[in-house]
């Protein structure tokens, strides 16, 4: 059974994740689109 604060403390687990993927995915984007437009 899982109780209401094991809920909160596992939505503040991912909540912390969030901005973390983001900045991860911006820099691998922006990487890309970087050797992109020095290939071209």
């Amino acid at each position: 059974m899982i109780t209401r604060d094991d809920l909160i403390r596992e939505y503040r687990a991912r909540g912390a994740s969030w901005p973390a993927l983001v900045l991860v995915y911006g820099i691998l984007v922006g990487t890309l689109a970087w050797t992109a437009t020095a290939i071209v």
